[in-house]
């Protein structure tokens, strides 16, 4: 798997500075952790999921998440876990007959609906879980961490390379005066599984529900003042570099009709700007500007988006490199290449070893080239 597979190779060259590397389930954790990207939610109800990832359909998605839990009614619970084993038993034998390879899929996880049917959802996947990069946790909280981290240890144990990605999204964490102690504690918890754990993702759909709030196409999360409060303090927690964790940006829940609909998935040419793409764009980059990497999305339409607004400038680039290379102790402070600021070598050297990381999972523009040549 690669960022952007489907664009020709002529257009990678003429694109990037430096390309996009691959990756798989079993690239190390540091650099696996910034490759999901636009993590495309599927329900586990939908028809045709394996199908769908072997012919490549969406040829720029790189990671899924099938979801037991919010997008499945509860009425359909048991067909949503036929279906979930039956799409890892068509992807087994479609990679056993060589229609596909397992680099070639998508990260693929599960999302159940609590540390029970996590253990139900494990024992009936069995071995198809060789197929699988990790679960998510849901409404993960202090009452529930040790079941969902004992499960997945226990899984792990039996030799399943899996990870774990809770989800921060229970009232205990947005209610202020809970929230303190509920993140100290989260915290202490997943650093004894760190190795386990690949992202941390903030669940802000279910914190606005509990204020019967919701954000609009022309505004982000960072407007809603309760919702940037509490992002203000889970930042804090686990974005120390002391134990840093990758924390994921939130769903983003508009997508154009198809009355409005200015883009074609995999070939994503612009007429308009809507109001929908420009509000996602914002908020991408109030995430990255905060710290988060990749996205929820619930549209197909969003990958590029989401993805092409990870690509490293050619000046971050360079800014980077700068920093790192001089960690001798020769050097404290200079002026950057591109003569427009001062990089200095010890404040800006955890910004720098994470803008190395986002270079080799989504590379680097050329000079000349920006966001929208990758539309």
């Amino acid at each position: 798997m690669r960022f952007f597979m489907g664009l020709p190779q002529e257009n990678l060259t003429t694109i990037f500075y430096k390309q996009p590397t691959l990756f798989s389930k079993n690239t190390a954790r540091e650099y696996l952790a910034y490759c999901l990207g636009a993590a495309l939610y599927m329900p586990a109800t939908k028809p045709r999921i394996a199908q769908d990832l072997i012919i490549r359909k969406f040829p720029n998605l790189t990671s899924v998440v099938i979801d037991l839990e919010d997008a499945v009614g509860d009425l359909h619970v048991t067909a949503a876990l036929n279906n979930l084993h039956e799409t890892f038993e068509v992807l087994a034998a479609a990679i056993e007959q060589g229609a596909i390879t397992h680099d070639e899929l998508p990260l693929l996880f599960v999302r159940p609906r609590n540390p029970e049917q996590l253990g139900e959802v494990t024992s009936l996947l069995g071995s198809l879980q060789h197929y699988l990069t990790g679960y998510v946790f849901p409404k993960f909280s202090v009452h529930n961490a040790d079941a969902y981290l004992g499960e997945l240890a226990a899984q792990r144990t039996k030799g399943y390379l899996l990870y774990g990605m809770p989800i921060l999204e229970t009232s205990d964490i947005l209610y202020k005066e809970k929230r303190h102690d509920a993140l100290l504690t989260i915290r202490e918890k997943l650093i004894k599984h760190y190795d386990a754990i690949l992202n941390v993702r903030i669940g802000t759909t279910d914190f606005s529900g509990l204020y019967g709030i919701r954000r609009t196409q022309q505004t982000s999360l960072y407007d809603i003042v309760v919702i940037r409060d509490c992002l203000a303090d889970i930042l804090n927690v686990f974005g120390r570099s002391e134990n840093p964790f990758v924390l994921s940006g939130s769903v983003w829940e508009y997508f154009d009709s198809p009355m409005s609909q200015n883009y074609e998935v995999g070939n994503m040419l612009t007429r308009k700007m809507t109001a929908t793409t420009e509000g996602l764009i914002r908020e991408i980059q109030l995430d990255r500007l905060n710290g988060l990497i990749g996205k929820t999305i619930i549209h197909p339409t969003h990958i590029n988006i989401v993805n092409a607004m990870h690509v490293v400038t050619h000046e971050e680039y360079l800014d980077a490199l700068d920093v790192i290379g001089n960690q001798a102790g020769t050097v404290g402070v200079q002026k950057s290449e591109y003569a427009n600021k001062m990089n200095e070598m010890k404040p800006h050297y955890e910004w720098a070893r994470k803008i190395l990381i986002r270079a080799e999972v989504y590379g680097v523009f050329h000079p000349q080239s920006q966001f929208n040549d990758l539309l």
